[in-house]
């Protein structure tokens, strides 16, 4: 008997090894269906997505292994004569939350993205974003967004431009996504790390594309850094060189005393803005508070180029550009000269006029036109009087007071672009011609 169960014990063992194996290689094989083993692939895509485009270095860590990479492109970068707005379209994902999206198109058009004063001083509605200095654009919505020259023209669209705009927005898993899908902190803001990643990635994608067009110019830096614009984490843009020229104690016509002032961190030669405010706290038992009508704040800003035409296009549909509702055939100049000639003394005294408390923030702009970097240049200025009104009030500005805002502003414009370490003069800007005065308070 024990030499028949030992060897039907004998038979069972091949059985069994053979089970095991089978039992394994199942195991391997279920393994890789439901995950793993697909690195070394995502990575090789990851070097050919998006026309091999995207900063590999910087984007090699988000590569999952768990599950093929998923890619969705278009464009005439990828298809040279198909019909799309896109030079490049192309987003790239590995589940989990990772992936990035970038895109590129040659402008044909204003910039889609918020350009006038406010928005490059206090973006976000004053809730502050991320920029990188020495790269024109901001983190917005979409992630990080770029507008950068080719002179040489850009292909793939039936117009000729010679201006790309490019956005960036890359995941990292992080629980949290803001509206761009980028990894957000507490308060819905994206975070540092997330910032920079977009930049470099819409730098990278940038340089390459204008490099593959021919645009003869440079490429642009890799961002190293980014900076946070939120004032709350130190007023990174406060009393900055190029805005000094805004001072109580030598600028004619603005309230004396002790200003602060607030200056964008892009260091673009694209754009820059500036403002001032007369410094109650700091003014408190120094000096009295401004009498009504003295100006206690004042903007300048200038766009070059595309971004030029989409701050003006900007302020246009709100009415706030010389020779807004001229007739037929007259030119902003030309509409625009009565309210420019406040400045001129030799016109007299302006008559008086009402002002209404739903005007926001009542306010003398003077527009200006310039060549600066051999591109076309819009310069704004704005004078912002004291003044108090309760909801539903209105107050009546005197001839005088009036004719003293053209003044002002002109001597404010004046002082702009000619202060030494202000944009304009880095920028080199030339062939100016006023181009008249907006009252933003009808």
């Amino acid at each position: 008997m024990r030499g028949l169960w030992g060897r039907a014990r004998q038979r069972r063992k091949p059985l069994v090894v053979l089970m095991a194996v089978v039992g394994i290689a199942g195991a391997v094989l279920a393994t890789r269906d439901s995950g793993g083993g697909h690195l070394a692939a995502n990575q090789a895509q990851l070097r050919k997505a998006c026309d091999g485009t995207l900063p590999y270095g910087d984007l090699e860590r988000l590569v999952r292994d768990e599950r093929p990479g998923k890619l969705r492109q278009h464009g005439t970068m990828l298809a040279p004569g198909q019909e799309s707005r896109s030079l490049l379209d192309c987003s790239l994902s590995w589940g989990d939350g990772y992936g990035v999206t970038v895109h590129a198109e040659a402008l044909v058009s204003d910039v889609p993205q918020a350009v006038e004063t406010r928005d490059l001083l206090e973006p976000a509605g004053g809730h502050g974003t991320f920029v990188a200095p020495g790269t024109t654009g901001q983190y917005g919505k979409r992630g990080a967004w770029l507008v950068t020259d080719c002179l040489g023209g850009l292909g793939g669209r039936v117009r000729p431009t010679t201006d790309l705009y490019v956005t960036a927005r890359v995941t990292d898993g992080t629980d949290g996504a803001d509206e761009a899908g980028g990894a957000t902190s507490r308060s819905g803001k994206p975070d540092r790390a997330t910032a920079l990643l977009g930049f470099r990635t819409a730098v990278q994608v940038a340089n390459v594309l204008t490099k593959a067009q021919h645009c003869g110019s440079g490429p642009l830096t890799m961002p190293k850094t980014v900076v946070d614009t939120d004032e709350t984490h130190g007023a990174p843009g406060r009393g900055l060189r190029k805005c000094e020229w805004i001072d109580g104690s030598s600028l004619p016509g603005i309230a004396s005393g002790a200003w602060t002032t607030l200056g964008d961190l892009q260091e673009s030669t694209a754009l820059s803005a500036c403002a001032g405010e007369w410094d109650a706290e700091k003014n408190a038992g120094e000096r009295p508070r401004p009498k009504e009508w003295q100006v206690t704040e004042v903007e300048a800003a200038s766009w070059s180029g595309v971004l030029g035409r989409s701050a003006y296009d900007s302020y246009e549909r709100a009415g706030h550009v010389p020779g807004w509702g001229a007739q037929e055939g007259e030119s902003p100049s030309e509409a625009g000269s009565e309210a420019d000639s406040g400045a001129d003394a030799d016109r007299g005294v302006r008559q008086e006029d009402r002002v209404s408390s739903y005007a926001g923030r009542p306010q003398l702009a003077l527009w200006a036109r310039s060549v600066c970097g051999g591109r076309t240049t819009y310069h704004r200025v704005a004078v912002l009087p004291e003044i108090q009104l309760g909801d539903g009030e209105t107050a009546v500005i005197s001839g005088k007071d009036r004719t003293r805002l053209s003044t002002t502003a002109r001597t404010v414009l004046d002082r702009y672009l000619e202060a030494e370490d202000g944009w304009p003069v880095s920028a080199d800007c030339r062939d100016t011609k006023v181009l008249g005065e907006v009252e933003q308070w009808h």
